[in-house]
């Protein structure tokens, strides 16, 4: 089981870094689709890995998708 959770972890990072560009659409896209703390937190946490991958002119787009989730996630609660 370990190993097909690597693998499908491992997919989902070389989806993200073949083409940030895209997958930051896809979020932009989905944005409403994140109405959990565990989606949002997955998000986040791709949100974050494609941050080091765009050029620097890109990086507002991510800073306000980023805003926008977490005051999903702090309106959510705990």
């Amino acid at each position: 089981m370990v190993d097909g959770v690597f693998e499908s972890n491992m997919k989902g990072v070389s989806a993200i870094a073949d083409n940030p560009y895209a997958y930051l659409q896809k979020i932009a896209g989905e944005i409403d689709s994140y109405d959990t703390r565990d989606k949002i937190d997955k998000v986040l946490d791709e949100l974050d890995f494609i941050h080091e991958l765009l050029d620097p002119s890109m990086l507002g787009s991510v800073t306000e998708i980023t805003g926008v989730l977490m005051t999903r996630y702090r309106a959510l609660g705990k």
